[in-house]
C-alpha cells in the first residue's frame, strides 16, 4: 500500500529515501516530516529577512566605496594634470628667463642649466651637467665659491658677485643668488639664478679709472680748480687752489664759495655757472678782508648730466 500522501507513482530520488527514513525512524507520515520542515522554516523567516536586510546594507556599502573610488580617481587625474601643466609652465619660464638659471648638488655639481648658458658661458647645458661649477669660477674667486657651497651645505642662502671664466677665456662678472632645497633638514640641492653685469662692470671699472686719470691730471695741473655744487658747497680742490688763495686745506674744507668770498663780484660769476653760462674774468680779486689783491685769470663753468647743472667748476691762474 503507498505511503500516506504519496501515490504509487511518486518519483524515488535521494530526497525521498531521507524523508522516508525520518518517517520511520519517528514512526510517522512522510507528510507528517514534510509540514514539520515547512514549520521549522517559518520560525526561521526573521533571520532570513536579518539577513536579507544586511545584504542590502553590504551592497550600498560597497556601491559607495565604488563612488568614493571613482571621485578619488578623478582628483588625483585632476591633480597629476594641473601638476604636469604647473611644471610645463615652471619649465617654459625657466627656458626661457634671460638670466641664467641652475641647479647643484650639495657638492656644487651642475645638475641642471638652463640655454643661457651659452650666451653667460660660451656652453651648452649638456657640457655642464655634471661639471663643477668651481671649474668655471676665477681663480680670483674660486676661494669666495667655495665659502658659498659650504655655506649651502649648512642650509643657508648666499648672494655675491663673482668672476667667471667664459669657455673663450674671457673675464664674466654674475651677481649670483643661491638658495638650498632641504627635506628633513637635509640639503638635496641647491638653486641658482645669476646675472650678467660684465658690462656693468667694464662701465665701472672704466668709471674707475677715467675718475683716477681725471685727479691725476687736475692734481698735477698747474691751475687753481675748486668744484662746488648748486647751494655753492666746495665738493673738491686740487692742491694748487689753497696756495693761490694763500690759505689752508682745511680753511677750504666745508667752505662755501657765496658765503666765503671775500669779492663780492664773484657772486655774481658763480650763478651765472650754475645758470649753465660759461664766463672768463681777467683782472685784480680780493683774497682777504684786509683788501689784500690779486690779479687772476679766472674761467667758470658749469657741470651738467645731461642737460641739468648740478655744480661749477673754476679754473684759475695767477698773472
Amino acid at each position: 500500500m503507498p505511503t500516506e500522501g504519496y501515490s504509487s507513482t511518486t518519483i524515488k530520488t535521494p530526497v525521498y529515501d531521507m524523508l522516508k527514513k525520518v518517517a520511520k525512524e519517528r514512526g510517522v507520515s512522510i507528510s507528517d516530516v514534510i509540514e514539520e520542515a515547512t514549520i521549522e522554516m517559518g520560525d526561521h523567516a526573521p533571520e532570513l529577512e536579518s539577513i536579507d536586510s544586511i545584504s542590502a546594507e553590504m551592497q550600498h556599502l560597497i556601491s559607495t566605496t565604488q563612488k568614493m573610488q571613482e571621485r578619488a580617481i578623478r582628483k588625483v587625474d585632476r591633480i597629476i594634470s594641473d601638476f604636469k601643466r604647473s611644471k610645463e609652465k615652471y619649465q617654459t619660464l625657466v627656458e626661457t628667463n634671460p638670466d641664467l638659471v641652475f641647479s647643484i648638488d650639495p657638492a656644487g655639481n651642475f645638475t641642471y642649466v638652463n640655454p643661457v648658458s651659452y650666451d653667460y658661458l660660451k656652453i651648452s647645458p649638456g657640457e655642464t651637467i655634471g661639471h663643477n661649477i668651481l671649474d668655471f669660477v676665477h681663480k680670483d674667486d674660486a676661494e669666495k665659491l667655495e665659502n658659498i657651497i659650504e655655506n649651502l651645505k649648512n642650509g643657508n642662502k648666499s648672494t655675491g658677485m663673482l668672476k667667471f671664466l667664459d669657455d673663450e677665456g674671457h673675464d664674466k662678472y654674475f651677481n649670483i643668488s643661491i638658495s638650498p632645497l632641504m627635506k628633513n633638514g637635509k640639503v638635496l640641492e641647491a638653486v641658482g639664478v645669476a646675472d650678467d653685469l660684465t658690462e656693468h662692470q667694464r662701465m665701472m671699472d672704466e668709471i674707475a679709472y677715467l675718475k683716477q686719470f681725471n685727479e691725476s691730471i687736475v692734481q698735477n695741473a698747474p691751475l687753481g680748480i675748486v668744484t662746488f655744487d648748486k647751494k655753492g658747497n666746495i665738493t673738491y680742490f686740487n692742491e694748487v687752489f689753497p696756495k693761490l688763495l694763500q690759505c689752508s686745506e682745511d680753511d677750504l674744507k666745508g667752505g662755501n664759495v657765496f658765503h666765503d668770498a671775500v669779492d663780492g663780484r664773484l657772486e655774481e660769476w658763480y650763478r651765472r655757472c650754475l645758470d649753465g653760462e660759461y664766463c672768463e674774468y681777467n683782472g685784480a680779486c680780493s683774497i682777504s678782508e684786509n683788501g689784500l689783491k690779486r690779479m687772476y685769470h679766472k674761467w667758470f663753468s658749469p657741470i651738467k648730466i645731461g642737460r641739468e647743472v648740478i655744480g661749477g667748476v673754476i679754473s684759475e691762474q695767477e698773472r
